[in-house]
């Protein structure tokens, strides 16, 4: 998954909020999960693009029970149901000890189960800080309650493997790792250069693979040392089930590695160079590309087809 606050030129001036560049002072951190809750937020029956924009995406989430997409972009939250060939905006509302607001935009999406999402960006309007830290949905997008680090921490990249959730800072190299559901996070490793993606072994919370402008690097320790494999730049990744770890690069190239990213073979052309890319339940993935393009692959990367296009 790719975070989402990296957005184009053309989309500078419509974002809400820019992204912090420091990473957490602390080396451990806790932000009692608030109780509150709000009304569900009611979803329009068509995204709208804004000013005639496609929305540029920057995550992908598949939610592992009922596989519906929620597409994180810099205009606003996405979703996706199964079958669905038009995907609802959807402006969530998040009640804070100090204060409510919307967010929708800008968000880096992630489930933790079906219908249950944590995320980490920034508000849309209300009350609340700029950084929203982890944040939890478990209606799918519509109502959203504190987890930890509210006005503290912008996560960037959001990945979990069994009991473990890591966390990448905006900007930072820095690694952390929550084994309480994001209630605390504290200093893990630090990956060889600020990760543009992560993936972590959902058989093994110690293999961790990244990506970033500096190409591909692997760990064996939880991220506590790397070893560089390929230098690629601005690749994506997404670790399936079963074994897979998929990548795709700029230009569109997929490839799939059985070892934890030691060897890659080559498979299709997703047709662009992607933003985002995620792999559902049952093993089929989803990428993003410009335009507000979302393609699916079911054959492992050989192939892939449109599934919707945002406007």
């Amino acid at each position: 998954m790719r975070a989402a606050c990296l957005l184009p030129a053309l989309l500078t001036a419509l974002a809400l909020a820019a992204c912090g560049e420091e990473e957490p002072g602390a080396e451990s951190a806790a932000t009692p999960a608030a109780t509150a809750t709000t009304p569900a937020a009611t979803a329009t029956a068509e995204p709208a693009g804004g000013g005639g924009a496609s929305p540029y995406i920057g995550s992908l989430s598949v939610d592992p029970g009922d596989g519906t997409l929620m597409i994180g972009t810099g205009l606003g939250l996405y979703r996706l149901e199964r079958g669905a060939r038009r995907a609802q905006r959807i402006d969530g509302t998040l009640q804070g000890p100090d204060g409510a607001g919307t967010i929708s935009a800008n968000l880096e999406l992630l489930h933790v189960g079906s219908g249950e999402l944590v995320a980490s960006g920034h508000p849309q309007d209300g009350d609340l800080p700029e950084d929203l830290g982890l944040v939890r949905s478990q209606d799918r997008g519509d109502t959203w309650t504190p987890v930890s680090g509210l006005g503290e921490f912008d996560w960037h990249v959001l990945e979990r493997s069994r009991g473990l959730l890591a966390a990448v800072p905006a900007g930072g190299a820095g690694l952390y790792v929550s084994k309480d559901e994001g209630a605390t996070f504290s200093r893990g490793g630090v990956a060889p250069a600020p990760p543009d993606d992560l993936a972590i072994d959902p058989a093994d919370p110690e293999r961790w693979v990244a990506a970033s402008a500096e190409g591909i690097a692997s760990s064996s320790d939880g991220g506590a040392t790397w070893r560089p494999r390929e230098p690629v730049p601005g690749t994506q990744l997404a670790w399936a089930e079963p074994g897979a770890l998929y990548r795709v690069d700029q230009g569109g190239m997929t490839w799939v590695s059985g070892d934890g990213g030691a060897t890659w073979e080559q498979r299709g052309d997703a047709g662009g160079s992607p933003s985002t890319l995620d792999v559902g339940p049952e093993g089929a993935l989803y990428l993003a590309l410009p335009g507000a393009v979302v393609r699916r692959s079911a054959d492992g990367g050989r192939t892939w087809k449109d599934v919707v296009t945002l406007d």
